[in-house]
């Protein structure tokens, strides 16, 4: 009778932490930007842009870090009321609840993190991205910045929430400030239509003369005309 009731508590333990493993059960991805879907090729090499998720199964909860690896003038920005593309989307196969995403260290994306079940304006990328993260230009998200997220879930994680969407594609994001004036569409996944055209062949943007400077430059030319004119009479 004593060995029944002994094995009858080692059964009723195990089936009582069993529960409690299965929730334990770690969730980790890591997801690299290292593809030019459209546009110019970032300066450095990829990958250009990494995020990292780490939760449990059965957790609410998740924390997402960005990082940029990116090198020189290069930034992210995006999701403001003139730019509506977005600086940096990804796509989840479980809904965030309406508070959902936090930052809690590092460069917070000031125009915006936000969740949308009906997507976001990716420009040349297809399928549906539906958390996206926006910088304003004073705090744009540059080389060498990271930013840390805590997201919290409608219901218990099953898995990985940051999947592939319909076209096969799990992030993308809009690289602006390449060579000082051009940008590229830079993607993470397996998806068909990469195009990227290379490097930046935009040069330097292109500075306008102040008012003040454009009367000067053509005061001296007058000047220079007048000047010849009378040369040549007297010669």
């Amino acid at each position: 009778m004593k060995r029944i009731l002994i094995l009858t508590g080692i059964t009723l333990a195990a089936l009582t932490l069993l529960p409690l493993q299965v929730a334990a059960t770690p969730i980790s991805t890591t997801i690299n930007l290292n593809i030019v879907f459209a546009g110019n090729t970032p300066d450095g090499s990829a990958p250009w842009l990494r995020a990292q998720f780490t939760s449990s199964v059965g957790s609410n909860t998740g924390t997402l870090v960005l990082n940029s690896l990116m090198t020189g003038p290069d930034f992210e920005q995006g999701l403001s009321s003139i730019k509506s593309t977005v600086g940096w989307a990804f796509y989840l196969n479980q809904a965030l609840s309406p508070s959902g995403i936090m930052c809690t260290a590092g460069t917070c994306a000031g125009n915006g993190a936000l969740y949308s079940a009906s997507g976001f304006n990716t420009g040349p990328v297809p399928g549906t991205f539906n958390l996206a993260f926006g910088w304003a230009p004073s705090g744009r998200f540059l080389a060498g910045d990271t930013a840390t997220y805590d997201l919290t879930f409608l219901s218990p994680l099953t898995g990985n929430p940051f999947v592939e969407n319909d076209s096969n594609w799990s992030s993308v994001a809009h690289v602006q400030g390449i060579a000082g004036n051009c940008s590229g569409w830079i993607v993470s996944g397996d998806g068909t239509g990469a195009e990227g055209s290379g490097p930046c062949t935009g040069g330097p943007p292109v500075t306008v003369p102040e008012p003040g400077k454009l009367g000067m430059f053509g005061l001296g030319l007058l000047f220079a005309g007048l000047f010849l004119g009378l040369r040549r009479r007297y010669n």
